[in-house]
């Protein structure tokens, strides 16, 4: 890697993914780095902030404006906050790595101005059509569009958005697949016994509609009938919690429905290696996120020893469903309790998932993957 400045910029909610993992990587495997986090409108975090590391430690950290509300207005912010820092630094830039298309632009800007030496476009995700408002998804595609012609190199989380990038834009440059990974080293052992005699379903997400949490909670009004020790434990926060709260209420389901909140992720891998069954209920929708990405959750819960209940919407369900390491199901009720009684009753069938779980994790090493990275991007 460069001896240069390194600098990511991207937009982040209180859940772990791949925008912190770059993070934690450049932090031990480059000598000069700045990151820059941007919240989401919807998150409760406090406002953008921008941290110094030299030599794998900490300099100084800086915060930025505050969080608003209104993502539009949130975007066009982190964009100035973008610019204006790159301007004020006195070091080049050897490294701008961009992770969604608006951080990408404003790389692309520093770089004609002498600010930056290469601009990396990140694309975490990626929908046919964003936005319902014409005038808001022509702006998005635009952008979109310069971030991919402008780069000097796309990394696409999965193999479905490199295909779509490629179709719509006709690209040219190099577009490389850097697949989500794992903090393999991170996971807290356990054992196959304490595996056995647990009931437990865990959930994380951010609590949004689009994430099947709730079709979950009325799943388990069939699951405890059958299996009366099981539990559902959801970790996370977002907008929709209050709603979830409520339908857990409603349908007299507190005994065995517990809100966990937000976990960091160190306290995730100690925590859920010793629950049994990973649940990642995504919704049918070809024009979403899941379906193009390639999601955190599912690969998490697998490494750490869960069997999971995934629907048939990204990628590795695929996987799932051949090796197989759970029950792949449709995006309803009976599927989903179905798929559950068969994990925390069938014993035989949850260790063989299991076994398959560990097996296909074990190269999935964040280290691995940038490394890679990195090396094909030269």
């Amino acid at each position: 890697m460069e001896d240069g400045l390194i600098l990511e910029a991207g937009h982040i909610t209180e859940v772990y993914g791949p925008v912190q993992a770059l993070r934690n990587y450049l932090i031990k495997n480059s000598r000069n780095f700045i990151y820059i986090s941007h919240p989401f409108s919807y998150s409760k975090l406090e406002g953008t902030e921008e941290v110094y590391y030299k030599e794998g430690k900490e300099e100084k950290k800086e915060k930025g404006h505050k969080r608003v509300n209104f993502q539009f207005v949130q975007w066009i912010k982190d964009f100035f906050f973008n610019i204006n820092f790159g301007f004020k630094l006195k070091e080049k830039i050897e490294i701008y790595i961009g992770v969604d298309n608006l951080n990408t632009l404003a790389g692309i800007i520093l770089k004609k101005f002498g600010k930056v030496k290469k601009v990396y476009y990140y694309i975490i995700d990626h929908m046919d059509r964003l936005f319902k408002n014409p005038l808001f998804n022509f702006l998005y595609e635009l952008i979109d569009g310069i971030a991919c012609k402008h780069s000097d190199v796309i990394w696409s989380l999965s193999e479905r958005i490199k295909q779509a990038k490629e179709k719509k834009f006709k690209l040219k440059i190099k577009n490389i697949v850097v697949p989500v990974g794992i903090e393999l080293d991170k996971i807290d052992k356990f054992t196959l016994d304490e595996k056995i005699s647990k009931k437990s379903l865990v959930i994380m997400s951010m609590l949004d509609e689009t994430k099947g949490v709730d079709i979950m909670i009325e799943a388990m009004k069939d699951i405890v009938k059958q299996v009366p020790a099981a539990k559902l434990l959801i970790i996370g926060t977002g907008p929709y919690e209050s709603k979830l709260r409520e339908l857990t209420e409603k349908l007299g389901l507190n005994n065995c429905v517990n809100f966990l909140g937000v976990m960091d992720h160190d306290t995730l891998f100690k925590f859920i290696p010793h629950e049994r069954v990973g649940i990642a209920t995504y919704k049918d929708d070809k024009n979403s996120y899941t379906y193009y990405a390639d999601p955190t959750k599912p690969k998490e819960y697998l490494a750490c020893g869960l069997p999971v209940i995934i629907t048939d919407v990204p990628w590795i369900a695929e996987e799932v469903q051949k090796r197989p390491m759970g029950v792949v199901c449709n995006y309803n009720k009976e599927d989903i309790v179905k798929g559950c009684i068969k994990l925390l009753k069938d014993d035989v069938f949850y260790l063989m998932c299991l076994k398959n779980a560990i097996e296909f994790t074990s190269t999935l090493s964040w280290d691995k993957i940038y490394d890679e990275a990195f090396e094909k991007s030269r």
